[in-house]
C-alpha cells in the first residue's frame, strides 16, 4: 500500500530535481490522488441508464427527489428507486459518496453541477 507522506516526499524531490515550480499545496493534491488511484486496484467502469444519469445529477445539483422527478416527468418514489440503483452500482454509501465517486470516474463533472435544469452534457458528449 503507498502511503500518501512518502508519495508527496517524493513528488516534492522530484518537483526539485527538475526545477518544476510545485507549490506544496500542490504536491500535497498530487500526493493523495496518486495514493487514492494506486491503493484503489484496476480501474472500475460504471454504467449508468439515462435515468439514473438524471437521478445523479439532481443529487450533485442539491435536488430533492421530488425536484428530479418533476425535471424528468418521473413519480418521487421511482427518483428514490433510480437512486437505490445508482447507489448499488457505484458501490455507495451516501447520496454526497455517489457524487464523489461519480465525479473521480469521470461520469460528471462539476461544471454540469448547476446545469439540472437546463440541457445536460454528460460525459461522452451525449447531450440530453
Amino acid at each position: 500500500m503507498i502511503n500518501a507522506n512518502e508519495l508527496r516526499t517524493h513528488i516534492r524531490d522530484a518537483a526539485d530535481e527538475y526545477n518544476l515550480p510545485l507549490t506544496l499545496a500542490q504536491a500535497d493534491t498530487l500526493a493523495n490522488h496518486l495514493a487514492i488511484h494506486a491503493n484503489r486496484g484496476p480501474a472500475r467502469t460504471v454504467r449508468l441508464t439515462d435515468v439514473q444519469m438524471a437521478a445523479l445529477v439532481g443529487l450533485a445539483s442539491g435536488e430533492t427527489a421530488a425536484e428530479t422527478g418533476r425535471r424528468i416527468c418521473r413519480a418521487e418514489h421511482t427518483v428514490k428507486t433510480h437512486r437505490r440503483t445508482l447507489f448499488a452500482a457505484l458501490g455507495a454509501r451516501s447520496a454526497g459518496h455517489a457524487v464523489a465517486i461519480a465525479m473521480e470516474l469521470g461520469l460528471i463533472t462539476p461544471r454540469q453541477l448547476g446545469m439540472a435544469g437546463s440541457r445536460l452534457v454528460v460525459s461522452g458528449g451525449d447531450e440530453r
